[in-house]
């Protein structure tokens, strides 16, 4: 290594230790968080479609609503399952422009099954607290909301601190409002997550991460 004055330096073994480990970690997490950023825009649509179309249906089909009060159940679960299923695809195709090797195929057999485990963890619960059925099914977007956010929150303590922030604010969004605003809750909890949806944009136009 060469200094401006043509003078060379030397890095000390613990300088060149620490230099290792920092570009072997950012490599790492290149592999595993590859997509993240469109991965979080996709959900934070998805998520802010479902509140209003929740809000949609509870109120300019309030026939529909009385008869079926279970419906935020089967909405929110095929909504889970798309955005999982999207956050795999989006993760894998970015991770194989990342690096088409070996490491590539390890780190997103890792990263599916993570997430395959948060989505069966998500349909599981429900079940094992009885929420399967009529009476209970308009809990259990409360459960896997829980759920796939906590997932966000310990994918992104590991690799990315933005993904354990995106998780926290996704929980934010759901549970806050739904113990305020009552009717309403699902509206205010989609303009919630809009405003979320923003804030990533304009930290990705920012910082030029994806």
């Amino acid at each position: 290594m060469s200094t401006e004055t043509g003078e060379s330096t030397a890095l000390k073994p613990d300088e060149s230790w620490e230099t290792v480990l920092s570009t072997m970690h950012g490599a790492r997490s290149a592999l595993y968080t590859a997509g993240s950023t469109a991965i979080l825009l996709m959900w934070a649509g998805i998520i802010s479609i479902a509140y209003l179309a929740q809000y949609a249906v509870s109120t300019f089909a309030t026939d529909f609503a009385d008869q079926n009060p279970w419906y935020p159940g089967p909405l929110w679960a095929i909504i889970t399952f798309l955005g999982v299923i999207g956050s795999m695809t989006i993760g894998y195709r970015a991770g194989r422009a990342v690096s088409p090797g070996l490491a590539m195929q390890s780190a997103g057999i890792r990263v599916f099954a993570y997430w395959m485990t948060v989505i069966v963890a998500a349909g599981l619960l429900p079940g094992a607290a009885g929420l399967w059925n009529e009476a209970g099914a308009e809990k259990v977007p409360f459960v896997l909301m829980g759920v796939i956010a906590l997932g966000y929150v310990l994918f992104g303590i590991m690799h990315r601190t933005v993904i354990a922030v995106f998780g926290v604010g996704m929980a934010m969004a759901f549970y806050i409002p739904h113990y305020l605003f009552d009717d309403i809750a699902p509206a205010v909890s989609g303009i919630v997550m809009l405003a979320l949806l923003a804030a990533i944009v304009m930290w990705v136009r920012r910082t030029g991460e994806w």
